[in-house]
């Protein structure tokens, strides 16, 4: 099977049609920006009164010493550690799944690092979990005498998979704009495709070939 990830709702999609959504945090996450908030207008208001009291005593002391500051900072880490748990949970299931499905495993060989300097998408990528989803698949299928190659992610999804040319309607197109685009269809062939789907059988064929 050829695997393509995306962000959002298609976070996941297989060349035999399979979706998975990534599980839904919006309201953990919303909570936890909250609780940083708070937590950042807090700070500056500890560091002055911190300053304050130094420049006026010889004791000093540390915006640490504040109890409120430390409840702040274990309530805000008890949401990001809530959030990591139900993501990994997730990639732990979908990942084993997948496994003991098929036999050989094709994915495209992103350099995530290199993709995270991108701040538009940086914080979608990071909650995609590609990194880690790739980690997990990769010793499960050795622990399950399974095979996964890796592919350059080149064009996968501005190629068709029926004639595999490459459409030219898609050459200088903006990232925002080409992430927009959902479904196209082949100029040559006139070939319907889904995109990330598309994608998929691509990558299962570089994997093949």
């Amino acid at each position: 099977v050829g695997i393509d990830v995306g962000l959002g709702k298609e976070w996941l999609v297989t060349s035999d049609g399979r979706r998975f959504n990534v599980p839904d945090t919006f309201e953990l996450e919303k909570e936890m920006i909250r609780r940083q908030s708070h937590c950042d207008r807090n700070r500056t208001a500890i560091e002055k009164r911190v300053a304050r009291f130094n420049h006026e005593h010889e004791t000093k002391i540390d915006k640490y010493d504040y109890s409120n500051w430390q409840k702040l900072r274990k309530t805000k880490s008890k949401y990001q550690l809530k959030i990591r748990n139900i993501r990994y949970d997730y990639l732990q299931k979908v990942t084993t799944e997948l496994v003991k499905s098929y036999d050989v495993i094709a994915i495209e060989d992103l350099k995530v690092k290199n993709l995270m300097g991108n701040h538009k998408l940086a914080h979608n990528i990071a909650n995609a979990s590609w990194a880690m989803f790739r980690r997990l698949l990769a010793y499960k299928c050795k622990w399950y005498g399974k095979k996964l190659i890796v592919v350059a992610p080149q064009y996968t999804s501005r190629i068709c998979s029926a004639c595999g040319r490459k459409n030219p309607q898609f050459a200088h197109m903006k990232t925002r704009d080409w992430l927009a685009v959902r479904n196209w269809t082949c100029p040559y062939c006139q070939t319907d495709h889904d995109r990330d789907e598309n994608a998929a059988k691509n990558i299962l064929a570089r994997a093949i070939n």
